[in-house]
């Protein structure tokens, strides 16, 4: 009488090979709808105000996953929706900036001393101006991280003057720069002289120091300004991060998948 092993295993081996091909399917699916999503986010925050953009896109990623668990009786895409709706707050909100760095309304200046007067400029031409890194100030501050050693970052802030300009007059805008601590200091690349800059996060302990240490004045609501090096930068990053946003999404849901399937799979055999 022949044996009933080969016959299992004979089973088995298709059994394997329907898995992996249904684990397939599943993860070229889930690729599929967060590609969509990737292509849908900038439309909404281009065409709608960003929070209902937000709002709308977010629920719609979720719904998505949701509706696509149901139709193909996958749960994983349960998780998808969730991973898509944070997904897309990702790419909307680099998309939003890089449209923001793009598109930056721009005010022309008499004198980088002007800078101030205009709060709702985010992108400044003028004159010549030098940026004294001679009278730089440094701010240090400390990040807690979820895991591992906390961050320590380095704020720098570097008077922005006009020609002519001396230590007994207001300083009215500044040139800042931030960084991790212990690499060489981002001051140090700051252009000594530039017609344009753009609007930049404040940095004001990093300010005080400077007019502290080298005994100097400020305007009380001085403009917080980064070169255009730093922007260009800035929004090159943004636009790869809003393509990179779909694929890292779905490589976490898939990992996520792949384990559970493999951990799942011998159990279910058993």
């Amino acid at each position: 009488m022949a044996s009933p092993t080969p016959i299992a295993a004979g089973q088995a081996m298709p059994q394997a090979a329907v898995a992996r091909a249904s684990l397939a399917r599943l993860l070229l699916t889930g690729l599929a709808a967060m590609l969509a999503i990737g292509l849908v986010a900038p439309l909404l925050v281009l065409l709608l105000p960003f929070p209902i953009a937000i709002a709308l896109g977010g629920l719609g990623a979720f719904i998505l996953g949701v509706v696509l668990a149901i139709r193909l009786r996958a749960g994983a895409l349960v998780a998808l929706g969730l991973v898509a709706l944070f997904g897309f707050v990702g790419v909307a909100s680099e998309t939003q900036l890089w449209f923001a760095l793009r598109h930056a309304p721009e005010v022309a200046l008499p004198s980088i001393a002007e800078a101030p007067d205009h709060p709702e400029a985010t992108r400044f031409t003028f004159p010549e101006a030098m940026a004294r890194a001679d009278l730089l100030g440094e701010a240090r501050s400390t990040t807690p991280r979820s895991a591992g050693p906390p961050l320590e970052l380095s704020a720098f802030a570097v008077p922005l003057v006009p020609p002519g300009w001396t230590a007994a007059e207001p300083i009215a805008a500044w040139l800042v720069c931030q960084q991790p601590r212990g690499r060489e200091s981002c001051a140090a690349t700051l252009p000594p002289r530039l017609t344009q800059a753009f609007r930049a996060t404040p940095r004001p302990e990093a300010a005080q120091a400077a007019l502290t240490r080298h005994r100097l004045t400020a305007v009380s609501a001085p403009a917080w300004l980064s070169a255009t090096d730093d922007i260009s930068t800035e929004r090159v990053q943004a636009g790869w991060m809003a393509l990179a946003w779909p694929v890292l999404a779905w490589l976490a849901w898939a990992v996520g998948v792949a384990v559970y399937r493999m951990v799942s799979l011998p159990r279910r055999r058993g």
